[in-house]
């Protein structure tokens, strides 16, 4: 059986190229040439547990083989349109959507692809996942977040499925793509050794969001709207 992470970012890899004004049938003879060729998929996922249904159903005397491999999840993607650049999944915890975004935008102005599809997945599917943050006293207590407020003590888990399809601007402009936003810069990084494993490194923060902005040739002055994560920690 399939984990319903991996079809579900396969319908959504579909419905990206659709929206993005393309099929496989139209990719395969397209003048871009981008099936069969140097496309990358690049997603992000955290929890792998669907395998554990298999256990607890080998548990009660019913052994099935589940497939919970997170390459896979990409892999098939790059599978069913035949694309031939970097195939990944990676996990970096709640950021692993945004992580894999930033690779992708690394391969293609290395060279590695000349088209990425970037994006993460995120279900519940074993009880397993609140088990494992209810005892790490991640969980808001109230239900909410509230990640400004005085009062926040954790997060709430939301299960969701999203992509983007990934040019250089030029590229995309000389195609006639429809485009709904140019990625200037990102920038990643790691807090190091604080007073806690999940304690945030306040300084780490501000530098990468200060090399971010570098990265993107603009000053903190430029940004008229910030999107922030409600984190557990």
């Amino acid at each position: 059986a399939m984990d319903p992470q991996q079809r579900l970012f396969l319908q959504c890899a579909w419905e990206t190229l659709e929206d993005a004004g393309y099929t496989r049938a139209s990719l395969t003879g397209h003048a871009n040439g981008l099936t069969g060729a140097d496309a990358g998929v690049f997603v992000g996922v955290m929890w792998e547990e669907y395998q554990l249904y298999g256990r607890d159903m080998a548990a009660a005397g019913h052994p099935v083989a589940l497939s919970g491999n997170p390459a896979s999840i990409a892999n098939r993607v790059s599978y069913f349109l035949n694309f031939n650049g970097p195939s990944l999944a990676l996990d970096t915890m709640c950021s692993s959507s945004l992580t894999a975004i930033h690779l992708a935008c690394e391969s293609l102005r290395s060279g590695g692809c000349s088209v990425a599809l970037a994006g993460g997945v995120n279900l519940t599917t074993h009880p397993n996942k609140y088990l494992a943050l209810a005892q790490g006293r991640f969980l808001s207590s109230e239900g909410r977040c509230e990640s400004f407020g005085e009062g926040g003590d954790g997060y709430v888990p939301a299960e969701g499925v999203g992509a983007v399809l990934l040019k250089p601007l030029s590229r995309a402009e000389a195609d006639g793509d429809r485009i709904y936003g140019v990625i200037l810069g990102s920038a990643l990084n790691h807090g190091g050794k604080t007073n806690g494993y999940t304690v945030p490194n306040l300084s780490a923060q501000s530098a990468v969001i200060q090399k971010a902005l570098s990265n993107a040739g603009i000053t903190a002055q430029e940004v008229s709207f910030v999107e922030t994560h409600g984190t557990g920690t």
